[in-house]
């Protein structure tokens, strides 16, 4: 347990929330038409804040209200969602309702804070989990109430700047794909070296296929069984080379020895082309520059090397252009399915065109000096990536530690806010648990049927306490929200609104509704 602030104090979760365990309803009552509920079943449903919606439930055995937070309690435990509208939760999922005046975002950021050690307290063979119990005995630092606000305000504040932090750091990766691309093609067309001089004698390019520069033909590899142990024989697998570059860390053993004059030993300069993948990957090259007879490659690869046309790396930026590789991917067979191949045939047959061999080398020498730039800008945006990583958790424990925001003396302390929940959540179980329960959709309580709360059980700030967590409501659901009687509510509000507590917004357009909120 972290130290907090002496104005702060700790609670179990089912203290200030109304907790509401999901459960499975009939499958019988499935449906993707629209019908009924919308139906929500772990975290596969997910989004960045509200979940999406792919199925729905005409029988629902567990509801979640607007507003209230879903947890995943399943396989993945911990990651968390707002649900935006009233919805059915299977059993992957737990519904949080604070109770009012406790801030709904506060308590979602603190779910998000805990959700590394939450995700590490799941049992189950099968599928980790955690009940009921766990759930209601989570501990939550209750903070004073104006200091909630300001924490979820300014934690919003900054993960916003983070998210657009996020998308900028994203588009990097993909600048650096296309530069690289970008430099590929000019140096397989001529452009980068149009400045090129030649000597007395000049030589131009030539017209050549790729099987015009290879010793030999392309040979596929082999892909016997791997085995879960360490043996003599290493085998590569498609992933050491799909981002074009090879990378030793992807491997497996297999259990069967390989004579040291087979071809399948890899040798250093010899490149390799994917003869199967995904469209997007199909035909991707890389040049093995390892040791030699240490790695065997797979099926899924053929194995090439150039002759004395070409010097390796020119004949590896050929491969990589987009003429051949587009070349490749038209005339892929099963293009349909999810493994598009290439064979031997269509790779010698790709046309390309060949420079001299003394251009080749001021080629290479001068994509090698722009490919390096881009590796050092890569590196750059690797450690950004890493240290952006460790900002939101980095926050999130700031903030809950109390040393975000500063705190105020003249705060009512959280053990005073305290007191106020518990006396409130007696009414609002009473209030809640049995619609959130009900099976049919269309069976909703009238307020006749659920305890009602007179004036004089509530703050001065009642309604616009619903409004600090629910940021806006029309006068309708404050009132449903309320659990007051009409006139009651009337009287409330008009005195909320006199105090300066709430006010009545509505936007431009003219059938728009009238909105409340809180000040």
């Amino acid at each position: 347990m972290s130290n907090i602030p002496e104005s702060w104090i700790y609670t179990l979760l089912s203290e200030i929330a109304l907790i509401q365990m999901g459960q499975s309803p009939n499958s019988r009552s499935y449906n993707v038409k629209g019908e009924g509920l919308p139906f929500f079943q772990g975290k596969a449903d997910f989004g960045k804040l509200f979940p999406t919606v792919r199925k729905w439930c005409t029988e629902p055995e567990r509801v979640a209200e607007a507003g209230d937070i879903l947890l995943s309690v399943r396989a993945p435990v911990g990651p968390t969602n707002f649900a935006a509208e009233r919805c059915c939760i299977g059993r992957g999922l737990a519904a949080i309702q604070a109770i009012p005046p406790f801030n709904q975002k506060y308590l979602l950021h603190y779910f998000r804070n805990i959700q590394p050690w939450l995700s590490q307290q799941g049992t189950g063979t099968t599928f980790a989990g955690i009940g009921s119990k766990v759930v209601q005995h989570l501990e939550i630092p209750v903070a004073p109430l104006s200091e909630q606000k300001q924490i979820a305000d300014k934690l919003d504040s900054l993960f916003a700047r983070l998210d657009a932090c996020r998308d900028r750091l994203d588009r990097v990766s993909l600048i650096l794909k296309r530069f690289r691309q970008s430099v590929v093609n000019a140096a397989t067309s001529g452009e980068l070296t149009k400045d090129w001089v030649y000597t007395d004698n000049p030589e131009i390019w030539q017209e050549a296929l790729i099987g015009d520069l290879l010793v030999g033909k392309p040979r596929n590899g082999y892909s016997p069984r791997a085995v879960e142990f360490e043996t003599g024989t290493r085998s590569l697998t498609l992933t050491a080379t799909t981002s074009g570059r090879f990378n030793p860390t992807h491997i497996k053993y297999i259990d069967e020895k390989i004579p040291e004059d087979s071809y399948l030993w890899l040798e250093p300069d010899d490149i390799l082309i994917q003869r199967a993948n995904t469209l997007e990957y199909v035909g991707v090259s890389a040049i093995y520059d390892g040791s030699p007879k240490r790695y065997i490659y797979p099926d899924l690869m053929m194995r090439c090397r150039a002759n004395n046309r070409v010097l390796t790396k020119f004949l590896y930026h050929l491969l990589s252009s987009d003429i051949v590789r587009s070349y490749f991917r038209k005339n892929a067979t099963g293009t349909t399915g999810n493994m598009p191949k290439i064979n031997q045939q269509t790779v010698i047959s790709a046309p390309v065109w060949v420079p001299p061999m003394d251009e080749q080398q001021e080629i290479v020498r001068r994509v090698d000096v722009l490919f390096d730039h881009a590796d050092r800008l890569e590196n750059r945006y690797r450690r950004a990536c890493t240290i952006f990583e460790q900002l939101t958790p980095a926050l999130l424990d700031k903030a809950f530690r109390g040393d975000l925001m500063s705190q105020d003396p003249n705060d009512e302390p959280a053990s005073v806010l305290l007191d106020h929940i518990r006396m409130m959540r007696v009414t609002a179980e009473a209030t809640v648990t049995k619609p959130r329960q009900r099976k049919s959709t269309s069976d909703k309580p009238s307020k006749s049927e659920v305890a009602m709360l007179k004036r004089k059980d509530i703050q001065i700030s009642h309604l616009s306490d619903i409004l600090k967590v629910s940021s806006s409501m029309t006068a309708e659901n404050l009132w449903s929200a309320s659990q007051l009687e009409i006139d009651d509510f009337y009287e409330q509000l008009k005195d909320e609104e006199a105090s300066g507590l709430l006010k009545e917004t509505r936007e431009e357009s003219t059938n728009a509704p009238r909105l409340l909120e809180a000040v």
